[in-house]
């Protein structure tokens, strides 16, 4: 069914190309998981009558109307996303999927420019893999940080120059919208962050820490991330059927799902930008897990400054040892407590790091139009 439905959605694709009189915008997004990071941008792009916005997802779960205007194409991930992909016609594709041409996505000599959008607040330089933005033309960073760091890869590994923008991290825009003050005391949101090396927390812990936690009283929801749900078929299948026996456990796999961020009174995570973004819109604790470091690039040493998420871990956080899960609870409390007095310094760690918090919409929007 998939592949005849990825057939239809390629025709479907090929008959607006063809009747199109306009400049072609076209966004794509491997799961409904990633519509939280551009899904208002498609919305504000689409009101501009002199575009052409299409929407191509390969999660058959994401065909629901992004707005009045846009109905999502499905395109799939098999035969017809790589003809599509290969000769793509197009004024701008947009993405928050990395590594553009060194896989099977490849980039078209008929689409004009390529853009990304950052579904992190991460730095550029650790988490990401060496050539993770090599192939974009343009860039729209959360920050001047970002930016900083994708024009010292530029000069020091002989990647071609981009067109870099700071317009804002977009999902922050959606994050504060949902905003409600509604937290659950014992209510706990789980969320290991994805690490493609053999050893990694979701893998290695995530079932021990989840029963623990239950046997302590509290209520778990185990936030996935959609590449564990790809590659960890194991854990989550015993992790379903833990789901089945216990009311105090959920699994939360529909990342569009934002209620639970305001329920849960913390978030416990290993690396990764969930932290951060909890910490700075949720403004509740974090409690990091030292397990193993998320490197996605070994050459970040090479970069003068330190990964963001790294600082922000260290004055916002409280850290424990791998080794020292026996005494999590004790460390919930600690952050609960220790908390009050991190929170004025928030807002100051945000300003000064340059990430941009206001009109990011607005900002995205602004230049694309400049660009078309």
């Amino acid at each position: 069914m998939s592949f005849f439905s990825s057939f239809f959605g390629y025709i479907n694709f090929r008959k607006i190309i063809k009747e199109s009189k306009n400049k072609v915008i076209i966004f794509y997004s491997e799961s409904k998981n990633y519509r939280n990071y551009f899904g208002d941008l498609i919305k504000e792009t689409s009101l501009n009558k002199d575009f052409t916005v299409i929407y191509l997802t390969s999660d058959k779960d994401d065909i629901h109307k992004v707005s009045d205007f846009i109905k999502p194409i499905f395109i799939g991930s098999n035969f017809f996303r790589i003809l599509l992909f290969t000769f793509l016609e197009c004024d701008l594709l947009i993405m928050t999927l990395t590594d553009l041409g060194n896989h099977v996505i490849k980039k078209s000599k008929k689409c004009k420019n390529y853009l990304y959008i950052f579904h992190s607040l991460v730095s550029t330089h650790k988490s990401y893999s060496y050539e993770a933005f090599k192939n974009y033309d343009i860039i729209l960073t959360n920050g001047e940080y970002q930016k900083k760091e994708l024009e010292f890869a530029e000069d020091k590994f002989s990647f071609p120059k981009k067109k870099l923008f700071n317009t804002g991290y977009i999902y922050f825009d959606k994050l504060m919208k949902n905003k409600k003050d509604v937290s659950i005391s014992k209510k706990i949101l789980f969320a290991p962050s994805w690490n493609k090396l053999k050893e990694n927390l979701f893998d290695d812990y995530t079932e021990v820490i989840v029963k623990d936690l239950i046997k302590k009283d509290y209520h778990v929801v185990l936030r996935t991330h959609p590449e564990s749900l790809k590659r960890s078929k194991s854990v989550i299948k015993s992790l379903n059927k833990l789901n089945k026996i216990t009311e105090k456990f959920e699994i939360n796999s529909d990342l569009t799902r934002l209620d639970i961020l305001n329920e849960s009174s913390v978030l416990i995570t290993d690396n990764g930008g969930m932290g951060m973004e909890y910490i700075i819109v949720q403004k509740k604790p974090v409690i990091f897990i030292n397990y193993k470091d998320k490197i996605h690039n070994y050459n970040f040493q090479k970069f003068k400054d330190e990964p963001i998420e790294n600082k922000f871990k260290k004055e916002f956080g409280v850290e424990i040892d791998v080794k020292d899960l026996k005494n999590l609870d004790i460390k919930i409390k600690e952050a609960i407590i220790n908390f009050k007095n991190k929170k004025e310094n928030i807002d100051l760690f945000v300003k000064d790091s340059g990430i941009i918090t206001q009109n990011q919409i607005q900002n995205a929007k602004s230049i694309i139009t400049k660009i078309l």
